[in-house]
Order: structure tokens, then C-alpha cells, then sequence
């Protein structure tokens, strides 16, 4: 069984400049999250749970989502860059298939997800 790597707090927070916390709706200590405000109105939200490898993306603007994006057998989450030019990265799979999931923060969103067979 793989389990779910994720870049520590501080690489978080060196990044995007926010520090993920144990969710809200849930408070399970195993089940995190991450709030992203990318301009007025609009936001990436991020909870990832390291028992069960699910990452998920939610993108939302002016209080609608825009993408919702759920990932089981995740197996790294880390974030690269800083400020304008960070995005979160994810990568998934299982046995014979592998799957990559960019997103971009700015100048705006961009969320990229490939899903492969190896």
C-alpha cells in the first residue's frame, strides 16, 4: 500500500504564503486543508486525507464552483514556486496507470490533470 506523501507546513507557507489545518467541517486530525485566495471573490481550496490517499481541488469563484476535482491512490502532493508563479502538484495511480494533476495559481487559475496508462 502506498501512502501519501505531502509537502510539510512550511513549504506551504514559503509558497503560498498560507498554512494548511486540520478541516473544519470534519476535524478529523488525519484530513487537512488549505484555502488559497486567488483574487476578489475567487479561491482554491484544497483537503487531502494522508489514512486514505484522496486529495481533493475545489476552484471557486464568486461563490460558485468552477472545478471540482477528487483523487484516490494519491501518492505526492507538494506545491512549487512562490507567489505569482506557485502551483500545487499531484501525482496518482495505481498498478498500470498513473495520473498528474497541475494547478497553476496565477496569473490565474489553471488546473491541468493527465490520466495515463503505463
Amino acid at each position: 500500500m502506498t501512502s501519501l506523501q505531502v509537502a510539510d507546513d512550511e513549504a506551504w507557507r514559503t509558497a503560498l504564503g498560507v498554512t494548511p489545518d486540520v478541516e473544519a467541517v470534519s476535524g478529523d486530525e488525519y484530513v487537512r486543508e488549505l484555502v488559497y485566495p486567488v483574487t476578489g471573490g475567487e479561491a482554491v481550496h484544497l483537503t487531502w486525507d494522508v489514512t486514505d490517499n484522496s486529495v481533493r481541488v475545489r476552484h471557486r469563484r464568486g461563490g460558485e464552483i468552477v472545478t471540482d476535482l477528487h483523487r484516490e491512490t494519491a501518492t505526492v502532493l507538494t506545491v512549487a514556486g512562490a507567489g505569482k508563479t506557485a502551483e500545487i502538484l499531484l501525482e496518482y495511480g495505481s498498478a498500470g496507470h498513473l495520473g498528474r494533476t497541475r494547478v497553476r495559481l496565477a496569473p490565474e487559475v489553471l488546473i491541468e490533470d493527465t490520466f495515463l496508462r503505463s
